[in-house]
């Protein structure tokens, strides 16, 4: 969501919305530099150890997305960004949601924490490690602050899909991230079951549509399910729900372009040259369930 679409649609002021994200901002900044130093990871101990070292660095941030329930930062050492950790800062309400009492069911956060945790040791590099999970009280609000490692890799996938030449190394790498994350064995099937109303939204929006491309066919997969038929594609779409209620395994529910990262291109010229590594990270772990 855009902040104008926060302004014209919440409570929110253009000015209230900007000392928002300064409030926050400083709650980030702060979390972070008050428990880096007890951290066992080595980023945020080297972070630690650049704002301590009295050369004047300062811990900063800038917003990469978010605005409704979260802001994604990247946060780096002022002097040394190669210092840089991911960090996702959750509300309790939506901005663009004047109404106090709906709720942003936090426990989604602790979640994607717990299931990066799991998946991150064994998905060969694919899965950036989580490095925290911290609480924030401030003005009456509970917030989650997750900070995880920066990813090597800094592309979406789809853009090699808009290039039209895809690199042959990023397949089989997500193959085996997903395929790790489905033959768990030991898994609570009431994991994030908090998300499945969302899940169940979309795959009845999904079966509307496929009953109206029906009746007025206009692409290739319209003229398909014509061909099927009604009733038949009905038992399809129920079938699908149905079985979207069977806690088989765990799946990650999200794991589309927008939410893959790739190596970006040495140069945008010679669209068939990809950068040495294939480096490849599969984001957006919150929607992860049974």
């Amino acid at each position: 969501m855009e902040d104008d679409d926060i302004i014209n649609n919440g409570i929110l002021t253009g000015d209230e919305l900007e000392e928002d994200k300064r409030v926050k901002k400083v709650l980030l900044l702060e979390t972070i530099t008050k428990n880096c130093a007890s951290s066992p990871h080595d980023i945020l101990q080297q972070i630690n150890d650049a704002l301590q070292d009295g050369e004047s660095n300062k811990l900063d941030a800038i917003v990469l997305c978010g605005g409704a329930t979260n802001f994604s930062y990247k946060v780096f050492i002022d002097q040394k960004p190669e210092l840089c950790v991911f960090a996702k800062l959750c509300f309790e309400y939506a901005l663009w949601n004047p109404d106090r009492s709906a709720h942003y069911d936090l426990l989604r956060v602790e979640n994607e924490y717990k299931i990066m945790q799991q998946v991150a040791s064994t998905a060969q590099g694919c899965v950036v490690t989580p490095l925290a999970l911290y609480d924030i009280e401030h003005d009456a609000q509970h917030m989650k602050l997750f900070v995880t490692e920066w990813s090597k890799a800094d592309e979406q996938f789809c853009n090699q899909f808009i290039d039209g030449i895809v690199d042959p190394r990023i397949g089989p790498k997500i193959a085996n991230t997903l395929a790790t994350l489905n033959l768990i064995k030991d898994f609570d099937p009431e994991f994030n079951k908090n998300v499945q109303p969302c899940m169940e939204s979309l795959l009845e929006h999904m079966k509307a549509v496929s009953l109206a491309a029906i009746k007025e066919p206009k692409t290739r997969t319209d003229e398909y399910l014509a061909s099927l038929g009604e009733d038949v594609v009905t038992k399809i779409m129920d079938a699908n729900y149905a079985n979207y209620h069977e806690a088989d395994c765990f799946i990650h529910s999200d794991s589309h372009v927008f939410n893959i990262l790739v190596e970006a291109k040495p140069s945008i010229e010679e669209l068939e040259d990809f950068g040495p590594d294939g480096s490849v990270t599969l984001c957006d772990w919150e929607m992860a369930m049974a």
